[in-house]
């Protein structure tokens, strides 16, 4: 069975990116959203197997909600930013996080690992 990734980035040209390498890669991808209200109606009308969150979604709003509905479902994600990590919010403490400008392979192998554990 193909995993479904939810993708999370307010970057268009980011998201496309995040998407085209995670379908090269074999997954199914959910979205992307740009906010967290779309990420939220995704998990609720699609679901999600893992997700790829970007922390910062402009205008002082982050990925929280998204962070605590996946944490209450048992869903893995790793977090994509360019915030160090005194600068995260406490509920991303213990998720993998890659940061900008993003390596691709590296997030593969991020994503493969989370799935397998």
């Amino acid at each position: 069975m193909t995993a479904r990734i939810l993708i999370v980035e307010d970057d268009a040209l980011l998201a496309l990116d995040v998407v085209r390498v995670l379908e090269s890669a074999g997954f199914a991808v959910v979205g992307p959203a740009g906010s967290s209200a779309k990420a939220l109606d995704l998990i609720a009308k699609v679901g999600c197997d893992a997700a790829v969150l970007d922390i910062n979604l402009g205008r002082n709003v982050t990925s929280e909600a998204v962070a605590q509905e996946l944490i209450a479902q048992g869903k893995r994600f790793v977090t994509v930013t360019g915030y160090s990590h005194d600068q995260r919010p406490s509920i991303y403490d213990g998720h993998p996080i890659l940061t900008k400008p993003l390596r691709r392979g590296a997030l593969v192998a991020e994503l493969n690992r989370l799935l397998a554990a």
